[in-house]
């Protein structure tokens, strides 16, 4: 909820979850085509600041085309247009000003294109929200704040050793780290190949706990989401068992109903013949 929050105080919402089905599910594969017209606004930008500027007059209309359709056909759907005018004022915004006929200028164009990039927000939100529980699983972020800790303080001992620039330094530590060794920066001296040699030790231990949790959670998200299906699996055949066992009831009732009927209609039937 908070961070829904935060993307409506952006502009960035999108349909909000609380909308019907239809919107929602339009909203979504709108949101495919809204990403990759933010894809070509960053090619365009590109281009445009290559050494061979390239302009292509068409690309910002099917641009301006694809956000303008989000807006109208999302505000058609929803139920509630002046919150989704309200939590989206930055597409609102960029149909208006980013209009293909407005002449703005080449400066100005080139940041009403940047505009549309703020856009990217909107998409980065689940991205935080995995980031965030990957630095709070088994203590992740503090292996991390540890590893940029050892990568400076070898940068710094490779340095003093070797003589060299802090930069080459650090080159050095992430390669040796990393397992990677380019070899274009390598100790000189006795004193660096035995640091080199415990950087190895000790690297490799810190880069394998990071590569884990990366794994972990990788292989922890494929497990829940199997889990869910299972979950979701389970909940349908409940739910189908109660509907069968409400049917049964159901038709008990009737059975018994219609049997307790015939009893009376022979009971009925039996004293008419008594009295006869």
């Amino acid at each position: 909820m908070k961070r829904l929050k935060i993307k409506a105080f952006l502009g960035v919402a999108g349909v909000n979850r609380s909308e019907n089905r239809r919107a929602r599910k339009v909203g979504h594969w709108l949101e495919i085509l809204v990403l990759l017209a933010l894809l070509l606004t960053f090619a365009q930008l590109f281009m445009y600041y290559s050494v061979q500027a390239t302009e292509i007059p068409w690309l910002s209309d099917i641009i301006w085309g694809v956000f303008a359709l989000e807006l109208f056909v999302n505000l058609m759907l929803v139920q509630r247009k002046v919150r989704y005018l309200r939590e989206n004022w930055l597409g609102v915004l960029i149909v208006i000003i980013a209009f293909p006929w407005i002449e703005w200028g080449s400066d100005w164009a080139v940041i009403v294109r940047s505009l549309r990039l703020l856009l990217f927000l909107r998409f980065f939100s689940a991205f935080f929200k995995g980031v965030s529980i990957v630095l709070n699983r088994n203590r992740f972020g503090q292996i991390l704040v540890a590893f940029a800790f050892l990568i400076v303080g070898a940068a710094a001992v490779f340095s003093y050793i070797e003589d060299r620039p802090f930069i080459d330094g650090a080159w050095y530590a992430i390669v040796t780290i990393t397992t990677v060794g380019y070899g274009d920066v390598v100790p000189a001296t006795e004193n660096g190949r035995i640091f080199g040699a415990i950087l190895i030790l000790f690297g490799v231990l810190f880069f394998s706990l990071v590569s884990a949790n990366i794994a972990a959670f990788l292989i922890g998200s494929d497990q829940k989401k199997m889990e869910g299906d299972m979950l979701h699996y389970i909940k349908g055949l409940e739910a189908s068992f109660v509907r069968q066992t409400q049917q049964n009831e159901k038709h008990t009732e009737r059975l018994i109903e219609h049997m307790s009927n015939e009893i009376k209609s022979l009971k009925q039937e039996l004293k008419e013949m008594n009295n006869r």
